[in-house]
């Protein structure tokens, strides 16, 4: 008899306290228990270049198979409020992951291949431009009470066990609405790719194509835009992760193992060439600079000789402003060779 429900006796007999257990099941009388609010499936749409390929490599994965996913499970995972826990054990688990995982993590997956950002151009490579609620939305997860309340625990769920397989980055930060930790950025690493069986050298091959074909149609500078757009955003929010000093060496990994060396080599060639046309560029105009005043310095070291009194170098000009008088501001050289020749000075 549990001692939570029976009170003191009174005139010999017991007296129950009204518990509420049970009430939820009460209330379901004759409906059948939800296994879960919503399935796992990606609903949004694949956009052209690297992304459809990067999806088309994901559909055909199996998650049974994912030695990286047995390893964690074989050594328990870590949900993210026990992650400061130092007393925390995890709990080894059985090898193979449920239906119901592999379906969250396979949709989490789509999701962020599909909204990632693929520019080369970029300062961190492959972040995710679509905030946590409308990736949940196209996962088909996002579930919204009668109080308007909105909730997505299978995508942090599954988001947590991509970062435990190293398989994404997540920075995490206040959210004023909600008052908690949420992921505000999150980038992809390079196992999040070799892991469904690209190798790097595809890899950079999409990247380097993927770049040509937006300079060629002229997309660069739209997404170079959006790319700027975010990071405005992500300030705006107060999100700032240059102190993250970790994750910052980490990212900064990433984009060296996924810059191929066909566009660092082009990069190189671009900037020697800036530099030799900057050079050039110079050299004309400075060339051009002393060829525009050759007359205007030949009139200055012959009126500073002894053949040039002051008194004729005035009575000189003022009789050509006289004949001329708005040549010395629309042509001056054309000014200054005219003295010469009044003056007899031979033009060389």
């Amino acid at each position: 008899m549990n001692d939570n429900s029976v009170v003191p006796q009174v005139q010999n007999q017991l007296v129950y306290r009204k518990t509420r257990r049970g009430e939820a099941n009460r209330q379901r009388k004759g409906q059948t228990k939800k296994h879960r609010n919503h399935q796992p499936a990606y609903i949004g749409k694949t956009p052209r270049g690297m992304a459809s390929k990067v999806v088309a490599c994901i559909r055909h994965h199996d998650w049974r198979r994912n030695a990286d996913l047995i390893a964690l499970r074989q050594k328990g995972y870590t949900p993210y409020s026990r992650i400061f826990d130092h007393l925390f054990q995890p709990k080894p688990l059985r090898i193979t992951a449920r239906s119901e995982s592999r379906e969250a993590l396979s949709a989490l997956s789509l999701v962020l291949a599909a909204n990632c950002n693929y520019s080369p151009e970029s300062e961190y490579m492959f972040e995710i431009m679509l905030p946590v609620e409308e990736m949940a939305r196209r996962m088909g997860v996002l579930h919204v009470y009668d109080n308007g309340r909105k909730a997505y625990d299978v995508l942090l769920k599954a988001l947590r066990v991509l970062e435990q397989l190293d398989y994404v980055v997540v920075h995490r930060d206040h959210d004023r609405d909600s008052g908690q930790n949420k992921p505000m950025r999150i980038f992809l690493t390079e196992l999040f790719f070799t892991s469904r069986g690209m190798t790097i050298d595809n890899v950079r091959q999409w990247l380097h194509k993927y770049r040509q074909w937006a300079i060629a149609t002229g997309v660069a500078e739209s997404l170079r835009v959006k790319y700027e757009r975010h990071q405005l955003k992500m300030a705006r929010l107060g999100i700032d992760i240059e102190r993250h000093y970790t994750m910052k060496n980490r990212l900064k990994k990433i984009k060296r193992w996924v810059v191929s060396p066909e566009l660092r080599n082009e990069k190189r060639r671009l900037i020697v060439d800036i530099n030799a046309s900057l050079v050039s560029y110079k050299d004309r105009n400075s060339s051009r600079q002393r060829n525009d005043i050759r007359y205007q310095h030949a009139w200055w070291r012959w009126t500073a000789s002894n053949a040039c009194t002051p008194v004729m170098r005035l009575k000189m000009e003022n009789s050509l402003k006289t004949e001329f008088p708005d040549l010395q501001i629309t042509d001056a050289e054309q000014y200054y060779r005219l003295l010469l020749e009044r003056a007899g000075v031979p033009l060389s």
